[in-house]
């Protein structure tokens, strides 16, 4: 696997180096700026594009990955690299804080449509890994994404294990075939940062 390049934002006034910030928030939010609304827009049919300004700064072992991420859960690249820039480096999901805070305020806390941190996370990070073909997914690797933001879950183990479309064998999560429509709809709401839209009344969250 190719060595992937730390990427520093710098902010330049001439030759006078202005500010300069290694946040991931950060850099993902300008380079979504400049290149996502720069009108070229990105390709969300798993094809590449011939102009596709809006993953060109994404790694080549990225890019069709994360066209087929976007296009399995029906939203524009732009939006899947502002909400959780994935990656083929652990922890593989990278939240976005800004739509954190809104899944959190569309979603309940508690009853049948609540979505435990624990299960957002693992839930992205299922999906994106059938793109890059990653065996295998963990508590320990939800955990890893929840610290990209600071966040926690102290009902982790119990969250998921009650979650309808999550099944849990020997310490590995998996996706429940049956119920995967639901991973889909979470992991879209999250991405555009609205209410998750559920097909039946009955839909079990955790």
């Amino acid at each position: 696997m190719a060595v992937k390049a730390k990427l520093k934002l710098i902010l330049m006034a001439d030759d006078v180096v202005v500010a300069e910030s290694e946040d991931p928030d950060v850099w993902k939010t300008a380079f979504v700026g400049i290149h996502g609304r720069a009108g070229s827009g990105g390709a969300t049919d798993g094809s590449p594009a011939e102009h596709d300004t809006t993953v060109e700064w994404v790694s080549e072992e990225d890019r069709l990955a994360v066209r087929a991420f976007a296009k399995g859960l029906d939203v524009d690249v732009r939006d899947v690299l502002a909400a959780c820039h994935p990656r083929t480096i652990a922890p593989y999901i990278f939240l976005s804080k800004e739509c954190w805070e809104a899944f959190k305020r569309n979603t309940p806390e508690r009853g049948r449509n609540a979505v435990s941190n624990a299960v957002l996370a693992v839930t992205l990070l299922l999906l994106w890994a059938e793109r890059i073909h990653l065996e295998r997914v963990s508590l320990r690797d939800a955990y890893a994404v929840l610290r990209t933001i600071g966040a926690r879950d102290e009902h982790a183990s119990r969250a998921v294990e009650n979650c309808s479309w999550l099944t849990v064998s020997f310490n590995r999560i998996r996706l429940n075939p049956a119920e995967a429509s639901k991973a889909v709809v979470v992991a879209r709401a999250f991405c555009l940062k609205e209410p998750p839209q559920w097909a039946d009344a009955d839909s079990e969250t955790a």
